[in-house]
């Protein structure tokens, strides 16, 4: 039930405690190998709403949305229909800086990756053969949405505020459409 959404409880359960049993006998039913006790939890659950403010790390800009995390766990998307053109525009990268960009994330990466291996040599750790792309800011793509009249990225911090406009509940799994303001 962890990080699941759970209808009985209208929400996702990120944690429990103070479990206990509501009598000292379990049921059996049927054929079943599984006895019926019922419990008592405290739970921390998660259960957005449509008109709630909350805060995105984006993962990925397109001129058709804006997607996030929210608290690095479950998604959220901006549709370009929710963000307001008199406030933001669409900016495409061009050729040069798609190039630059990719060259100084692939520059990153194996200056880390050299890093890492230094750092394993001093601790007598076994070499990795992989090092992992973090590509640092969010504009590697192409392009970002800007601020009209001062070009500034929205993304600039890599958070996003924004209003929650529609949860969207499948396979117990959420997925959180929203709005910029």
């Amino acid at each position: 039930m962890l990080l699941h959404y759970v209808p009985q409880v209208r929400g996702v359960v990120l944690s429990y405690s103070k479990v206990r049993p509501l009598s000292d006998t379990a049921l059996l039913f049927n054929d079943s190998p599984y006895g019926q006790l019922d419990v008592v939890a405290k739970m921390l659950l998660w259960r957005p709403v449509g008109g709630m403010s909350v805060k995105g790390r984006i993962n990925v800009q397109s001129p058709d949305h804006i997607g996030m995390l929210l608290w690095d766990t479950f998604n959220a998307s901006i549709p370009a229909s929710y963000i307001p053109k008199d406030k933001y525009e669409w900016r495409a990268f061009d050729d040069e800086e798609i190039a630059a960009r990719a060259t100084s994330a692939v520059a990153k990466a194996g200056s880390d990756a050299d890093e890492d291996e230094d750092e394993d040599k001093e601790e007598e750790q076994p070499e990795e053969t992989a090092a992992a792309v973090d590509f640092g800011d969010n504009k590697f793509g192409s392009g970002e949405w800007v601020l009209k009249g001062t070009s500034q990225s929205i993304g600039a911090s890599g958070l996003l505020d924004f209003v929650i406009v529609d949860v969207i509940r499948a396979n117990e799994v959420l997925s959180v459409t929203g709005a910029l303001l």
